[in-house]
């Protein structure tokens, strides 16, 4: 899928959350240039708890660095970090701090985002703040956030080396093969503390598919998006899930959602991402606008939009006119996703039985990025609203 494109007539409507509305008074909360902290987050404001607090940039911004470590757990499993080394400059500091203290005082206002952003316009200058909003420079410092889990409260999820491969505590790698040293990838195994009657998964395998698609043929988490598949006549590579699981409850499908990092840049397209999504985390806090707000409604029902791709090029919009009877006329319908073509990743799985092996299926369009660029895609997964698994895959386009 391209990268979204608007004009710049298209951008009034994100740009004027940022104007026209008084300061708010801020108190230093952000860590400062060096620092290193862990499972540092924001308030949960309705989309899940904001993170890297204080980098320039949304959350953790693309701009970030991201290192990823393991550390031994009892006797067999791994603890997967994630530290994500992000540029800082006093104006971003100050405008997380100024947006945490807000929504933790006022959860519910739609004012907090539209008042912080106005407040860093209107003392660094317009040509300084928004290159901060995207994560950019310039910096006074470094700071480096690790992660072991994604919200204050969420299980910490625990790794494990696949079958014949050995744990190392020490070393550049989690996973050795012992026959001739090399790097393997470790897989996720469960979430420690969960709840004894909720869905659980082993034996679980990612990888690229095979026998159609019926099984992972390898154990790997690097996909190398070759377009050797075709996906609704386009050129595409499969890879997926493979598991064994238990207790679950038939009829109840398994839910997934996906987040993606890395990929080609695109100025545009990122901000309109950050605006969209900053409009769709307001209105899950407020309950959104009153009915007759008809400005509110358009531009909830744009962020909605916007809020449902991982990324800028994941995002997926057509239009239609109405025929005589008020209903789409679908063979009038452009625009992106207009094939009728499933989601590269499935947000609902179905579930037949209590218990049995699954696969999940993906793909990746080959066409969806420059040849030579990696992006990171994490895959989550829960059923009945509990946890059962998560894979981050590295696509090699």
């Amino acid at each position: 899928m391209k990268p979204m494109r608007l004009t710049r007539t298209a951008l009034i409507p994100l740009m004027l959350l940022l104007f026209a509305v008084p300061s708010l008074t801020v108190t230093g909360a952000s860590p400062g240039p060096g620092a290193t902290v862990r499972n540092a987050f924001g308030p949960d404001v309705g989309l899940g708890a904001n993170q890297c607090r204080g980098a320039c940039g949304g959350g953790c911004p693309s701009s970030c660095e991201i290192e990823v470590s393991y550390e031994c757990l009892g006797e067999s499993q791994l603890r997967r970090v994630e530290a994500f080394v992000c540029g800082t400059a006093e104006g971003c500091r100050e405008h997380d701090d100024c947006l945490d203290n807000c929504l933790s005082t006022n959860p519910e206002s739609r004012n907090c985002q539209p008042q912080c952003d106005a407040d860093a316009m209107q003392k660094y200058g317009f040509e300084k703040a928004t290159p901060w909003l995207l994560g950019k420079g310039p910096y006074d410092g470094h700071i480096t956030f690790e992660y072991t889990r994604r919200a204050p409260a969420a299980l910490e999820p625990a790794y494990r080396c696949p079958p014949g491969a050995t744990r190392q505590c020490d070393g550049e790698s989690p996973c050795i093969n012992p026959d001739d040293g090399s790097p393997v990838d470790a897989i996720f195994d469960t979430y420690e503390g969960g709840k004894s009657n909720a869905m659980q998964i082993s034996g679980l395998r990612a990888g690229p598919l095979c026998d159609k698609e019926e099984r992972v043929c390898e154990q790997s988490l690097a996909i190398r998006v070759a377009g050797e598949d075709s996906c609704s006549g386009r050129e595409c590579t499969r890879y997926g899930m493979e598991f064994d699981y238990r207790n679950a409850e038939p009829g109840t499908p398994l839910e997934c959602r996906t987040s993606t990092r890395g990929g080609d840049g695109d100025f545009v397209g990122d901000l309109i991402k950050l605006g969209g999504d900053a409009i769709a985390e307001r209105d899950a806090a407020t309950g959104g606008p009153a009915e007759d707000d008809g400005m509110g409604q358009l531009l909830g029902m744009f962020g909605k939009v916007i809020a449902s791709a991982d990324s800028p090029e994941d995002l997926q919009v057509s239009m239609t006119t109405l025929d005589e009877n008020g209903n789409p006329d679908e063979s009038k319908r452009v625009g992106t996703g207009v094939d009728g073509a499933p989601a590269p990743v499935p947000s609902n799985v179905d579930i037949p039985a209590p218990s049995g092996r699954l696969v999940v299926p993906m793909y990746q369009l080959a066409a969806s990025s420059k040849p030579g660029s990696v992006k990171e895609r994490r895959v989550t997964c829960t059923h009945a609203g509990e946890p059962v698994l998560e894979t981050v895959f590295v696509l090699q386009h």
